[in-house]
C-alpha cells in the first residue's frame, strides 16, 4: 500500500475538521444524547454507525412512531428526532465517548481523586487535580464502550490508560480503575482487565502497600489473574 499523498491528507483534515464542526454546531442534528444535565445535539448517521446498541434504540422508537404512540418532535417534520438516554453513566465518561463517535479519538480532563499516599490533598478542594485520575475516567470509558458496543473504542481507551499507568503506577487511583474494571466489565471482554493485571504484575512493589492488599483481597479474580500472569511470563523464575 502507497503511503498517503499530500491530497490524501489534506481531504482527511478536512473530513476531521467537518466532523468536529457538526459536533460543534449540532448542525442537521437528528438525535439528542442526554446523560444527566447535559445534552449533546448530534447526528444517528454517525453515532448509530459506532454503536450498534443506540442504534437498535433508535430503531426501536421509529417503530414506535411508525404505530402512532409518539409524534415528531417538531410540527410537519415526517422524521422523528431521536434521544437516547445514557442514564446515571458518568457525564464526563459519556462525553469522551461522544468525542470518539466524531473524531476516532478523545481528550479527556483530570477529575478530583484521591492520589497517592502521603500527597497534598489540595486535590479535594479542586486546586489541584492530578493527572492520575484519568487512570478511573478510562476504566469507566472503557465500560461505556463495552455497554454500547463501541468495539473501536476500546483499543484505544486501553493504549491510552496503559501509556499512562506506566507513569502512575503508584497512584490510589489505580484501585479505582480497577474496581471499574472488574465490577462493570465481564470476563469475556478482557483488555481493560489484562492491563491492570500487567501494571500489578509489572511492579510487585505495590504489593507492600496496605491499599493494594486490601485490593486483592477485595477482588480475588484480580488476584488469581495477576498469579496467572506472572506463571505465564516467568515459569522459571516466578519470584525472582
Amino acid at each position: 500500500m502507497f503511503p498517503p499523498t499530500r491530497q490524501d491528507i489534506s481531504v482527511m483534515e478536512e473530513h476531521k475538521a467537518w466532523l468536529q464542526e457538526l459536533l460543534t454546531t449540532g448542525q442537521y442534528s437528528d438525535i439528542e444524547l442526554k446523560v444527566k444535565n447535559e445534552k449533546y445535539t448530534a447526528h444517528r448517521l454517525i453515532v448509530c454507525y459506532w454503536s450498534p446498541v443506540i442504534r437498535q434504540s433508535c430503531v426501536f422508537n421509529a417503530v414506535k412512531f411508525a404505530h402512532g404512540q409518539s409524534k415528531p418532535n417538531e410540527p410537519g417534520n415526517a422524521t422523528m428526532k431521536a434521544s437516547f438516554d445514557f442514564g446515571d453513566a458518568d457525564p464526563q465518561a459519556v462525553d469522551c465517548m461522544v468525542q470518539f463517535f466524531y473524531k476516532r479519538d478523545y481528550q479527556a480532563i483530570p477529575s478530583i481523586c484521591s492520589d497517592k499516599e502521603g500527597e497534598d490533598e489540595s486535590s479535594a478542594t479542586g486546586t489541584t487535580i492530578p493527572e492520575c485520575s484519568l487512570l478511573v475516567l478510562h476504566s469507566k470509558v472503557f465500560t461505556l464502550a463495552h455497554i454500547y458496543d463501541v468495539a473501536g473504542l476500546r483499543k484505544i481507551v486501553v493504549d491510552k490508560f496503559h501509556k499512562l499507568a506506566q507513569l502512575e503506577w503508584r497512584s490510589k487511583c489505580l484501585v479505582e480503575a480497577a474496581r471499574e474494571a472488574y465490577n462493570a466489565t465481564p470476563p469475556n471482554i478482557p483488555e481493560m482487565r489484562e492491563a491492570i493485571v500487567k501494571v500489578l504484575a509489572e511492579h510487585r512493589k505495590l504489593w507492600d502497600e496496605d491499599y493494594i492488599k486490601e485490593l486483592l483481597v477485595e477482588l480475588s479474580q484480580l488476584t488469581l489473574d495477576i498469579l496467572t500472569y506472572m506463571n505465564k511470563t516467568r515459569p522459571h523464575n516466578f519470584w525472582g
